[in-house]
């Protein structure tokens, strides 16, 4: 039990560190080619490229982050009107349904990337193969589908109802 909550410590400072580091990043690329159009009349060529990217690594580097911190899209209309009994049946078909389309969508991605790379195709500018960037869809929804699979284990563990490992849905 110890060993896992270090690994998710270790993994949630990865996780803010790629997601923070990204956003610093392609801001300071897109920024600088607006300039470099504007005040040299010339543009990265690197820079459409690099902002795909990024864009690519932080929306599926913040699937599991979300699920995580419970900072996902949450429709809590209903679910906040019924009974805590009712919320907690809730979030078992929530959390196992999510988790288990979390988990077929790496495999369906995992399949993609490979093709991707048996055709060896690369960016147009900087020349990297396209399957580095796609690789971190995968690795994202399973991150995801943990993330699912441990909030549908923490509402079998607990009396109260989590809206993730991290919140209780009355915090």
């Amino acid at each position: 039990m110890k060993f896992m909550k270090t690994f998710d410590k270790v993994l949630s400072k990865v996780e803010e560190a790629i997601l923070g580091y990204s956003v610093i990043i392609m801001a300071l690329v897109l920024i600088g080619n607006v300039v470099s159009r504007s005040v040299f009349n010339r543009s990265w060529t690197f820079a459409e490229e690099v902002g795909q990217a990024l864009i690519i690594i932080m929306t599926f580097t913040g699937i599991g982050y979300g699920a995580k911190k419970a900072r996902h899209i949450c429709m809590s209309a209903i679910f906040d009107m019924v009974p805590d009994k009712v919320k907690k049946i809730f979030m078992y078909v929530i959390t196992s349904v999510t988790s288990a389309s979390m988990f077929y969508l790496a495999y369906i991605a995992l399949e993609y990337v490979q093709r991707v790379h048996m055709l060896g195709r690369l960016t147009p500018a900087l020349q990297i193969p396209i399957y580095l960037i796609y690789a971190i869809v995968p690795i994202g929804f399973a991150l995801g589908g943990i993330q699912y699979a441990r909030n549908f284990w923490i509402n079998v563990k607990e009396k109260e109802v989590y809206l993730s490992t991290e919140k209780a849905a009355r915090e």
